[in-house]
């Protein structure tokens, strides 16, 4: 018998017992023990949770009723005072709430009283002394008749200085009390944490002894494991381990050895592609990224600014410069340029510069380190810009210009990039264009270039709701070209375009940059004034007739004027349609007077909207 045993040096383990029967036999000895203490340590919670807890809670209803209590007699008290002082009844309403905040409080404190007793003889003191108060001071104090005799202010004091006398013990007892419960509760804790403790001690000292019986069986052999595997952790794939201990132990380190050489090849092959698909996605991700943002908006310029910043985020130029190509398809115009300055940064002829060139071949060109131009990226050493043009379809609108900092050798895959980029930029900027040029048009008369109807009743309907919220002053005035029948019969259609188009330019030379003109049909036109009154508006057409009447005093088209019909807006009828009404009855009395004069409508605009929504007699 005593071959099959081996001493350890704390106890002796028979030899024929496998890793999971030692563990097996350790760990049921380990864990009752811990079921026994986490049974203790739950006994101990379940008193204190069913019978501590609930005294605790219903002491903290109490203390919070005793603060609320003394909290609303101080409001009563203080708004008492307030009206005796003053009279005035908003003095009453912190007198009130602290009425009512007072009875729930004390229908709390009666319910303490009840369940301690400790509590009942200083909370009946202490409600005499309210009630007398209340009696003898408050009730007359809050007496709101007008014959009503005020009491006595020393006389309050007393009685309330009385009630915060009796107040004391109250407050004595529930601190009493309080210390009473957490002296309990640290005794209950005390108690569980001693059994704990105690236990803990018997766990500690059967953990020693058995981590001596299982150290040199299993300790030793899993620790060298463990050493092994912290190294393929951290990167050394190195099959280095010795094979010892149990037989199962020794079987899964010749397993681990197998798995290391394994790893350390596929970790090769995996680094180099995980590598290339990080790169590819990050480039996708950058771009996609960036064709949303271009799509996102139809405002050129922020499309405009959108394709430049991504463009030298994504490839890391220094300058993006996007140039796009003027209407009549000749000379490339700096997007970023105001284009009434001319220089060689805001425009370019096709064919020339870097951006030219591109665009007009249709091809990408790039400039080397001494300035020279090519369109082949093959054999042709640093660069230090690349013009892609912006191509939609089969027509150039544009180019794309990205500059570095230094010259570089360009890859083949930071080219594709910015190619990519330049496609979707191309797009989002051609539709913006279309959308600016149709909002125009749509908004715009062509012959005169002032705004149409269509933008007048968007305008007009605005300013009116802004106006009827805010108060603030509107004008509206319409004006008619006189004869202008008899000058287009005389002079012929291309004639009287002419002069509509001198009209226009006068109109739009006159009105300030808050106010807008307007062609409301044929000869006749209308002006939005924001932010002034009828006696500035009368001012202002009477200017404005005056420079027609100097425009047209010589010349083709001598002898024109125009009658002036002047609207001020009105709260009372804050309708677009009634402004139009009222500065068009003033323009026909205009007419009516002997044309070319201003007449300021006097109409009410109620009879004038009344009469165009009244049925017309046959």
């Amino acid at each position: 018998m005593a071959s099959n045993w081996k001493e350890t040096g704390r106890d002796l383990i028979p030899e024929d017992r496998t890793l999971a029967q030692q563990l097996s036999t350790a760990f049921a000895l380990i864990g009752g023990l811990v079921a026994v203490a986490s049974f203790i340590v739950a006994l101990g919670f379940g008193v204190s949770w069913a019978w501590l807890s609930p005294r605790f809670e219903q002491h903290l209803l109490c203390v919070r009723a005793e603060s609320a209590a003394s909290a609303a007699m101080l409001n009563e008290e203080t708004g008492l005072r307030g009206y005796l002082s003053t009279h005035e009844l908003g003095f009453l309403q912190p007198y009130n709430l602290g009425e009512s905040a007072l009875s729930d409080a004390n229908a709390v404190l009666t319910a303490c009283a009840a369940a301690v007793p400790e509590l009942a003889a200083p909370m009946l003191g202490m409600r005499l002394a309210e009630e007398r108060w209340r009696e003898r001071w408050a009730n007359a104090a809050a007496d709101t008749r007008p014959n009503a005799i005020a009491p006595s202010m020393s006389e309050g004091k007393a009685l309330f200085d009385a009630y915060r006398l009796q107040q004391g013990p109250v407050a004595t007892a529930l601190t009493r009390r309080t210390e009473t419960l957490h002296h309990m509760d640290e005794r209950l804790l005390m108690a569980r944490s001693a059994v704990v403790f105690a236990l803990f001690i018997t766990v500690l000292f059967l953990a020693v002894r058995q981590h001596g019986a299982l150290r040199d069986s299993i300790v030793v052999p899993v620790a060298a494991l463990l050493r092994h595997i912290g190294r393929v952790r951290d990167g050394k794939l190195e099959a280095t381990v010795d094979p010892t201990g149990a037989r199962e132990l020794r079987e899964l380190e010749e397993g681990l050895n197998e798995m290391v050489r394994a790893l350390v090849t596929a970790r090769d092959f995996a680094e180099s592609r995980d590598k290339a698909l990080h790169e590819h996605s990050d480039q996708l991700r950058a771009i996609l990224d960036a064709s949303r943002e271009f799509s996102e908006s139809l405002n050129l310029t922020y499309v405009v600014s959108a394709v430049r910043t991504s463009s030298a985020a994504i490839g890391g130029y220094e300058h993006v410069i996007v140039w796009l190509m003027d209407d009549n398809g000749k000379r490339l115009i700096n997007a970023e340029s105001n284009p009434a300055i001319a220089s060689s940064d805001a425009a370019l002829d096709m064919g020339h510069g870097l951006a030219g060139r591109a665009a007009k071949s249709g091809r990408i060109a790039f400039e080397g380190s001494v300035g020279q131009v090519r369109f082949s990226d093959s054999s042709m050493g640093p660069v230090c810009a690349i013009a892609i043009p912006l191509i939609v379809g089969a027509r150039v609108v544009g180019a794309l210009e990205a500059r570095l900092t230094e010259a570089i050798v360009p890859t083949r895959q930071s080219i594709e990039v910015l190619e990519m980029l330049a496609t979707h930029g191309a797009t989002a900027i051609e539709s913006a264009r279309l959308h600016e040029l149709t909002e125009e048009l749509s908004q715009v008369d062509a012959l005169t270039r002032l705004f149409n109807r269509r933008r007048l009743d968007r305008d007009l309907d605005t300013e009116c709701k802004r106006c009827s919220r805010y108060g603030r002053p509107m004008a509206f005035v319409m004006l008619d070209v006189d004869h202008f029948k008899a000058f287009n019969d005389s002079h012929g259609h291309p004639q009287a375009d002419v002069a509509l188009e001198e009209l226009a330019d006068i109109l739009a030379g006159s009105v300030r940059t808050t106010d807008s003109a307007y062609r409301y049909g044929g000869e006749e036109f209308c002006i939005l004034l924001r932010e002034t009154n009828g006696k500035e508006a009368m001012m202002f057409a009477e200017r404005l007739r005056q420079r027609i009447e100097q425009r047209f005093a010589s010349g083709p088209a001598a002898g024109i004027t125009a009658s002036f019909g002047v609207a001020e807006f009105s709260a009372a009828t804050p309708m677009p349609r009634a402004l139009i009404a009222e500065a068009d009855a003033a323009m026909y009395e205009s007419k009516q007077a002997g044309r070319n004069r201003v007449v300021l409508s006097s109409r009410p605009p109620f009879d004038l909207l009344k009469g165009m929504l009244e049925p017309q007699q046959p």
